[in-house]
């Protein structure tokens, strides 16, 4: 047996608090009674609170392709035009999902290095006769490749054309990791789950939604059950997640919660996800001199706060480093995905992590890396290291 603990450093699921852990393993409550109600309420309005959104928050039992598929479904009746912006493979799969939905999918490609190009979008949609386009779907970061795109310059776009497109924001990655304020960015569905910056096991989803978003789903003649918002809407405390709830799940949350508070609230905690990740960059630059690997996010104001994707030179196998890291040094990491497979690796550094957590994975990874007989600049861990205490001091 191995001892002490392997290192999370995906980016999703992601580590669980031993507090989270206890608070799940409890017997379970009757989901009818003023207690349940008063745990649910209190869950969905702080979580509402963090995402800065004062429209509804839809909750479901399911993971985030659930919410993607709700969101979907609710906003856009079949052969509604939509622009999805194609920045990696999960967006990718959601533009998939959006064409079995029969929606008429324009595919707005950024490449799997960079985000979303505001100029770019907005000639695209300058020249959208008649006004097709009913939505513009995005990943605020997009784990596949560890790219973060600026919502707010993207709004900006959208008023500055007059454009009544539905901004549909996937936060999937982002969110409890990134600042995001709904409201103010003027999204009108914003998607999170629970196994990211949230530190649950998978099961949870939501989408935070715009009064145009409840509007759009009440018009839509598209027939739906399970996802049907009007449906969650209009019931009252279980009933909102058209089922059965997960009892169990809402105890973690509640802990998670209470957990973000006690740290000083979600800016406390997306100001810790900055300083982690600009040190994991601060590694991953000085690593990249020897010019064997780099940075899959080409421009570093896109790299995002939750997950590094990096890419290995042509001669160099990313796969192998994701092994030997599991098998020799107990890090577990993300592969490539997509295109990507075999070419890049990710470091997550989202969700439970504190600053010894990150420097240990960070010298498995270089320690990985020189296993594998990858070239490496001098000195990565000792740059993180010290950004991390200058920032601390």
């Amino acid at each position: 047996m191995v001892s002490g603990r392997t290192f999370i450093q995906n980016p999703g699921p992601t580590n669980i608090p031993d507090r989270v852990l206890r608070a799940m393993a409890r017997p379970a409550i009757d989901f009818g009674t003023p207690e349940f109600s008063v745990l649910l309420d209190s869950c969905l309005m702080r979580l509402n609170n963090h995402m800065g959104n004062s429209g509804p928050l839809i909750g479901y039992t399911s993971t985030g392709h659930g919410a993607w598929e709700a969101t979907v479904t609710n906003l856009f009746d079949t052969g509604a035009r939509i622009l999805l912006c194609n920045s990696g493979h999960f967006s990718h799969r959601w533009g998939e999902m959006c064409e079995a939905h029969g929606l008429d999918v324009c595919w707005f490609e950024t490449g799997w290095q960079r985000g979303v190009d505001p100029d770019a979008l907005r000639d695209v949609l300058a020249t959208d006769a008649g006004r097709r386009v009913e939505g513009v779907l995005l990943a605020h970061t997009e784990t596949s490749t560890g790219v973060t795109s600026d919502l707010e310059a993207i709004r900006t776009v959208l008023d500055d054309l007059e454009h009544s497109a539905l901004l549909v924001v996937d936060s999937i990655a982002s969110f409890g990791c990134t600042p995001l304020e709904v409201d103010a960015l003027g999204v009108d569905a914003c998607l999170a789950v629970s196994q990211k910056g949230l530190m649950m096991p998978v099961g949870l989803a939501f989408t935070g939604i715009s009064d145009r978003a409840v509007a759009a789903a009440y018009v839509n003649n598209r027939g739906r059950f399970y996802w049907d918002w009007r449906r969650r809407l209009e019931a009252e405390g279980y009933r909102r997640f058209c089922g059965t709830p997960p009892i169990h799940h809402l105890f973690g949350l509640d802990e998670a919660l209470c957990m973000i508070a006690e740290e000083g609230g979600i800016d406390a905690v997306t100001s810790r996800h900055r300083r982690l990740a600009d040190a994991v960059r601060a590694a991953v630059e000085v690593w990249s001199e020897a010019g064997a690997l780099n940075f899959n996010a080409i421009k570093a104001n896109e790299r995002s706060d939750s997950v590094t994707c990096v890419r290995l030179a042509e001669n160099y196998d990313a796969d192998q480093v994701v092994a030997v890291a599991r098998q020799r040094f107990d890090l577990s990491m993300g592969s490539g995905i997509g295109p990507l497979a075999g070419s890049t690796f990710r470091i997550g550094h989202l969700g439970d992590l504190n600053v010894p957590m990150l420097l240990g994975a960070l010298g498995a990874v270089e320690a990985s890396l020189r296993a594998c007989q990858v070239p490496i600049g001098t000195g990565g861990l000792e740059s993180a290291t010290t950004m991390l205490s200058e920032v601390s001091s």
